[in-house]
């Protein structure tokens, strides 16, 4: 296939959507702390899978802190993850990785995969080296239980960028399936948060809250209105069905993955993409190479050809996503239904 056609058939899939202001969004993206920085990766994640450039780095890296979790939510993929080899990412594994991406001048970092980030012990001390490295976007999601006291603190100090809470609906839903966390108290936790990054972090990090749209479409204003006061950024996911093996998707669809990030396990183990849940499909560890080896490596030029020629459904990881197949229900600014 040629990049004319590649261009013309690579379709960028968002999976997540905004409920928030205008005004909101923009202020988003402008009060980044590096937002000149951030424009040229941005263009830099949506042209270069179309282009079907690989470019001499990853745009941006998942380090998984932690695959342990601290609450057992129904809608979540962990239930039906195969390989429960649960664990934290150890810091020296950890800083082998952020100097290389140091090194190569990457742009973001996340902390987190398929556990709760806030359970490795070492998470205020792995943002600080990052940013003392020069990694200038750093964030990672949470359910937000441990959002408190010494931990919101040692992260603000460290120069965390922004935070993205999972509050998957109004009370009634959020206490079902949130529990034992409660509506009430990530309200409080999340309030608190606000306050204290605004008091010593000059309004970092930034707080992003997501809510899963099932939970929140009957009544999204709502839901908007109660949190819009003590948080940056209000997002919402559709919900997918992860029991399903043989996800019903495009075959034709071209993932843009191969061509943007990275994502490390917490054992250092590199699986194809990040929603290769399972593992099914390892193309490196970074106990052994390098990010960049991995990255330029064989089995990650193989899986592109792959995605080029339309032979997606041959991966076993592409059989399960839901990213080719989500819905694009588009933006709803200020909870509109």
């Amino acid at each position: 296939m040629s990049i004319n056609e590649a261009q013309k058939e690579m379709k960028i899939n968002h999976h997540q959507f905004s409920l928030d202001s205008y005004e909101r969004e923009r202020l988003w993206d402008e009060r980044r702390r590096h937002f000149a920085d951030y424009c040229v990766n941005r263009f830099q994640w949506f042209s270069y899978p179309k282009w079907s450039y690989v470019s001499p780095f990853p745009l941006h890296v998942d380090f998984e802190a932690s695959f342990n979790c601290n609450l057992k939510c129904p809608m979540c993929f962990r239930p039906h993850i195969d390989k429960k080899n649960y664990g934290d990412m150890e810091f020296d594994l950890y800083k082998k990785g952020i100097d290389e991406c140091a090194d190569n001048g990457l742009y973001s970092i996340r902390l987190s995969w398929r556990g709760e980030s806030t359970l490795n012990p070492n998470l205020v001390k792995m943002v600080e080296y990052a940013k003392k490295k020069g990694i200038k976007e750093v964030s990672f999601i949470s359910n937000g239980r441990l959002l408190e006291g010494d931990l919101t603190e040692g992260l603000i100090r460290a120069g965390l960028d922004y935070i993205t809470v999972s509050v998957d609906g109004l009370e009634e839903h959020y206490n079902k399936l949130r529990k034992p966390n409660t509506y009430e108290e990530i309200t409080e936790k999340l309030r608190d948060f606000y306050n204290l990054k605004n008091r010593i972090g000059g309004g970092f990090p930034r707080i992003k809250i997501q809510a899963i749209w099932t939970y929140i479409k009957q009544d999204p204003t709502a839901y908007y209105n109660h949190f819009k006061d003590f948080t940056d950024k209000i997002d919402f996911d559709p919900e997918n069905d992860y029991s399903l093996s043989d996800v019903p998707q495009d075959n034709d669809f071209i993932c843009q993955y191969p061509w943007q990030r990275i994502t490390i396990m917490w054992n250092g183990e590199i699986p194809l993409c990040i929603s290769d849940w399972n593992g099914a499909t390892a193309i490196g560890d970074l106990r052994k190479q390098t990010i960049k080896e991995v990255w330029e490596g064989r089995k990650m030029e193989n899986y592109r050809q792959i995605q080029r020629n339309r032979k997606r459904m041959s991966i076993p990881c592409c059989k399960r996503c839901h990213r080719p197949s989500t819905e694009q229900i588009g933006n709803k600014p200020e909870g509109e239904q």
